[in-house]
């Protein structure tokens, strides 16, 4: 049975941080470019780096692993959306001020911001963070019922024989009968045969668009080991959650609504 605990973005351990926040859904995302883990500082939090991209503007202005960023643009971070939304506002080739401790000494080093490479999965050992890759013609159900610009994607891999996968889609189903008008898009994802795929569905229709993973391009690029696994899109595309097993329908419903605010 796989493990159905939920896997939160908000965890201390190694996050994608922040610094891959769009300002725009049409142009590219600007970010700082290092991972992060989170720890008390007297009032506020501090981000302690773990790693440093190396196309980054983190790299090139001298910031190294171990440096506890306290501020950006003098604010003190109190929590990530300090830095959210600062960089909101930003434009890639623009620059921000980050102070940070070194040795115990505090010092301010301006970085310049750069595009976030679409894939960073190789980096962080994680999809989250990195751009879906795009889907190709398999859609071999509801199709048409894609949206243009969902404000929040819910990608299900997984297959019929699966139970907690049978078990997943009647919460899947009434989120999206719910959501789907404010911007949810939900999409379910399985490598099997047609054959099986269209037998399932005959017996049990989806309300949501059904996909063909016939080469194994997603399960292979994102390693996907277990099902269900569900990964969260937001509107540009980038991977902002990933759990495996069956959600808590009430945990996910109020991810969903948040994300679609």
């Amino acid at each position: 049975m796989v493990n159905s605990q939920f896997y939160s973005f908000k965890k201390s351990f190694l996050i994608v941080a922040i610094v891959f926040f769009t300002f725009s859904p049409l142009m590219a995302a600007p970010w700082l470019g290092f991972s992060f883990k989170k720890e008390p500082y007297q009032n506020q939090i501090a981000l302690v780096v773990e790693g440093i991209h190396p196309s980054s503007g983190a790299l090139a202005a001298g910031l190294s692993s171990g440096d506890k960023v306290i501020s950006v643009n003098e604010k003190p971070i109190s929590s990530v959306a300090v830095i959210q939304e600062v960089l909101k506002k930003k434009k890639s080739g623009e620059s921000i001020s980050i102070g940070f401790i070194r040795d115990g000494k505090t010092q301010k080093v301006k970085i310049k911001l750069t595009d976030r490479p679409d894939d960073i999965s190789s980096w962080t050992g994680s999809a989250i963070g990195s751009k879906m890759v795009s889907f190709g013609q398999n859609f071999y159900a509801n199709g048409e019922k894609r949206q243009a610009k969902p404000k929040v994607v819910l990608l299900d891999f997984w297959a019929t024989w699966c139970m907690p996968c049978r078990q997943t889609i009647p919460i899947l189903e009434r989120l999206y009968n719910k959501y789907a008008k404010d911007g949810l898009e939900v999409v379910g994802i399985s490598k099997e045969s047609l054959n099986e795929l269209n037998a399932f569905n005959k017996k049990h229709p989806s309300p949501y668009p059904l996909y063909r993973d016939a080469d194994f391009k997603f399960s292979n690029h994102y390693r996907i080991t277990s099902i269900p696994t569900l990964m969260l899109l937001d509107q540009n595309g980038y991977i902002q959650k990933v759990w495996a097993g069956v959600p808590n329908e009430a945990q996910l419903d109020q991810i969903i609504r948040e994300k679609l605010r």
